[in-house]
């Protein structure tokens, strides 16, 4: 039987308009028809490039489109869970990207306006389908064992300068900006899917880069982490470290390196993968690949199942909110100093 394309909308101009809407156009499973952005100018432009039927700056407008079905919310963090509750209450299923919300109260808003409504919730944590991140987490069910020791360090050069970056939400702490909730959250999630709960956090944020120009020229202050280091507790044992600069002078590729009861998983700068159990010589598996449209397109699949097959959604939202509950007590271990444990969820 043919599958029956769902009716999508994407709101965001930037991952969304990237990543979302070109992969969303490509796959049989989902038809886009409307997109938003925060400019009138820019949704039209997007519109016209994807042939949508409606490009808007008006949310109301977008999500009271008609035969519209679902929505991915790609907008600032800040207002994930205004628009995913609205979008929840007129029926919509619901894909909203990571993390789900500004913190866990607004995230289980979420997750229960999603219920109530009994309609399809998801959340965006796809990098763990991209190839390296799925190999390793393969690997570590095979050969590591308990965790001894887990290091993902992230070293980027893209925020190096003042004018390497505009100024947008991302550098606005206000918003739900900063590298946490670009990259650390994936980082998290990994961490839980590999091991399970976590007992405790500290950590440290940094802004190596103070003061940003906006595209119309405004200097702003930048207030939204490019740096942190996260030390990690494991529930029954282990430690981990998570950290990421973005303003390093040269960057490197992602290095993650597990070091288990049972074996070692590291993969390594150049998405090479080794793996071997203790006193095995380590094999080796790559380069691997880490294609961001590629991760996302298995996440949309998993959404379209879930919502004309009854599959469970993959992420579904119980997942985002464990790494929500995570996030905020590496939040507020980074206000207090001290070591935090994450919420119960």
């Amino acid at each position: 039987m043919p599958t029956t394309a769902v009716k999508i909308a994407v709101l965001g101009g930037g991952y969304g308009a990237k990543v979302a809407l070109p992969v969303l156009s490509d796959i049989e499973q989902f038809e886009p028809v409307a997109v938003w952005s925060r400019t009138p100018q820019r949704a039209r432009e997007l519109a016209a490039e994807h042939d949508l039927e409606l490009g808007t700056s008006d949310v109301d407008e977008l999500l009271d489109h008609p035969g519209l079905e679902a929505v991915h919310v790609a907008t600032p963090v800040a207002t994930h869970a205004e628009i995913a509750i609205a979008a929840a209450r007129r029926g919509l299923h619901v894909i909203v990207d990571k993390p789900v919300a500004l913190d866990l109260a607004e995230a289980r808003a979420v997750r229960d306006a999603i219920a109530e409504a009994g309609v399809v919730g998801a959340v965006n944590y796809g990098r763990r389908f991209q190839q390296t991140r799925e190999r390793l987490l393969q690997r570590v069910t095979e050969v590591a064992g308990a965790p001894r020791m887990v290091s993902i360090a992230l070293v980027f050069d893209d925020h190096a300068e003042p004018d390497s970056r505009p100024f947008t939400w991302v550098q606005d702490a206000a918003l739900g900006g900063g590298r946490l909730q670009g990259y650390g959250v994936h980082d998290l999630d990994l961490l839980l899917a590999a091991f399970g709960e976590v007992e405790s956090v500290a950590a440290a944020t940094e802004v190596g880069v103070s003061e940003r120009e906006a595209p119309d020229a405004t200097p702003h202050t930048v207030t939204a982490e490019d740096a942190y280091a996260i030390l990690i507790r494991f529930r029954g044992g282990g430690l981990g470290q998570v950290s990421l600069t973005a303003t390093a002078r040269h960057g490197r590729g992602d290095v993650i390196e597990v070091h288990g009861a049972e074996g070692t998983v590291r993969l390594d700068a150049e998405k090479r993968l080794h793996w071997g159990r203790a006193g095995e010589e380590p094999q080796v598996e790559g380069p691997l690949k880490a294609d961001s449209k590629q991760a996302y397109a298995r996440v949309a699949r998993n959404f379209h199942a879930a919502i004309r097959d009854g599959a469970a959604p993959d992420p579904g939202l119980d997942e985002g909110l464990r790494v929500q509950a995570l996030l905020d007590a590496v939040r507020r271990a980074d206000a207090e100093r001290t070591w935090v444990e994450p919420e119960p969820v």
